[in-house]
Order: C-alpha cells, then sequence, then structure tokens
C-alpha cells in the first residue's frame, strides 16, 4: 500500500513538472500506426484512427485522431478539432513525410509529443465547457491569423518580426508543448530560450529597417503590437516582459529536468 502510494505521489509530481504521461501514452499509440500505414505516408494521405480501442482512452477520451500528410507542415489543427456534431471528440493532426524519414532536427516521436501536449491541453479546456486555446487571453493578444501568416513567411524580416518570434517561443502555450521536447533529449527550445536572456534589446532600435518593419507590422492584426505607438517603447516592453518569462522557464525546465532526473 505505501510502495502504491509513493508510486502515485512520484507520478503526480512528474505531472506537475510539465511532462505528461498520458499524452506519451497517445504518443505511442499514433506513433504506431502511422509507421503501421506506410502506404499513407504522402502529400495526401490520411488515418483515421478508433480512440475508443486502446486503453488510454479511459485517462485521456479521445474518439477519433485524424492523421494528414502534408508536405509542408506538422502541427495540430484547433480550428478543426473539438466535439463533432455526434458528439465525438475529434483531433487533427498533420504530419509531414519528411519528418517520418528522419529529414528533421527532431524525431517523429518527439514531434507527436509536442503536437499531442496542444490536443491535451486543449481537450482539457473544451470538455469543461470553455472555448480552445484562440480564446484564451494570451491567444487574444497575439496570436491572430496575421500573426502566424507573419511567422510562416518569408517576408518583412527584420528587428519587430525577430522579438514576436521571442514571444512564440516564451508563450504558455508553446511553453508546455517544447517541455515534452526538452524531456527527449532536444535542447534547441532551450536554447532558444536562453538567446532572449542574452540578447540586448537596445540592439533592435539601431537597425536601419526598424521603422520601415514597424510600420508594416503595427498595420497587422496583431494587438500586442497595436497599443504601442512607437518601435521603441514595444522594444522596451517587451525586453522587461520576454527575460522575465524567460527566466521563469527556465526555472521550470531545470525544475522538470531536477524531479526526472535529466542532466
Amino acid at each position: 500500500m505505501l510502495i502504491k502510494m509513493k508510486n502515485k505521489i512520484r507520478e503526480i509530481l512528474k505531472e506537475q513538472a510539465g511532462i505528461s504521461s498520458v499524452v506519451r501514452q497517445w504518443s505511442d499509440v499514433l506513433y504506431s500506426e502511422i509507421m503501421d500505414n506506410p502506404q499513407e505516408h504522402h502529400g495526401k494521405g490520411r488515418l483515421i484512427i478508433d480512440g475508443y480501442e486502446f486503453e488510454v482512452y479511459d485517462e485521456l477520451p479521445i474518439d477519433y485522431f485524424v492523421i494528414d500528410f502534408y508536405d509542408t507542415m506538422t502541427g495540430y489543427d484547433q480550428t478543426k478539432s473539438g466535439y463533432d456534431d455526434n458528439g465525438y471528440y475529434v483531433v487533427v493532426l498533420y504530419v509531414q513525410p519528411t519528418l517520418i524519414k528522419g529529414s528533421h532536427s527532431y524525431s517523429l516521436k518527439s514531434a507527436l509529443n509536442h503536437e499531442l501536449k496542444h490536443a491535451y491541453q486543449d481537450y482539457m479546456r473544451v470538455s469543461k465547457g470553455y472555448g480552445n486555446v484562440d480564446t484564451t487571453k494570451e491567444s487574444k493578444s497575439f496570436y491572430t491569423e496575421d500573426f502566424i501568416k507573419l511567422l510562416n513567411s518569408g517576408v518583412q524580416e527584420g528587428p519587430i518580426k525577430n522579438i514576436l518570434r521571442f514571444y512564440y517561443y516564451l508563450s504558455d502555450l508553446e511553453r508546455d508543448a517544447y517541455l515534452e521536447n526538452v524531456y527527449d533529449g532536444n535542447n534547441e527550445y532551450v536554447n532558444k530560450v536562453r538567446t532572449v536572456l542574452n540578447t540586448d534589446f537596445n540592439y533592435f532600435k539601431r537597425y536601419n529597417d526598424l521603422e520601415s518593419n514597424w510600420d508594416y507590422i503595427s498595420n497587422l492584426n496583431i494587438p500586442l503590437v497595436n497599443k504601442f505607438k512607437d518601435p521603441e517603447s514595444f522594444i522596451d516592453y517587451s525586453n522587461k516582459i520576454l527575460k522575465a518569462k524567460a527566466e521563469k522557464i527556465i526555472k521550470k525546465i531545470n525544475k522538470m529536468k531536477y524531479i526526472h532526473k535529466l542532466k
């Protein structure tokens, strides 16, 4: 009885450290299903997985997973996930065939851990009657359609866009998902967070294209940016906010590594 209680406490501590065992159980299921169906690994392939067939359904009842294989992106689609007209909970994921072949800096398994963490957090909101991630205060502040298009495009590279990338990586939404990748041994995220801590934000003010970059981006629908009248005040604000967030994330990562006995 005492051993079972200690094991339960250990699992709770691990969950509190940001690593979700139920996410990883579903990730194992999806990984196996993907690898067992190589005929779908092309730009128009699709897998539909009945979640009820697996034991982990009792812990996280996802009725169906729809996995579309896209050449250009890997991700979780919160706009198409959720309860369907028949009351079934559906999670929609996109997977690049090149990821399956190992052509990325992270593995398919780690990518699934990341995207399913998003799906898990969305389920915890939606199943309790709240809106999906798009309805959170943080998402409304900057995670808009214009923000996503800007970061995914190759246009308007410059100081303001660089800072917005920092906001993306340090957002609560991405922090929790990237923590799964850090647990997997991928330190890219840790390096990105440390980059924020080591960046002299005053340097952004000396960019030759600061004004043009600001003029373009400040006219997009990104409320976080729209509330500032000039780039300098946005940069000063971001310096304070982002470095504070980065320090908290490093502490969270260190706690996770300590609890899970990682180096």
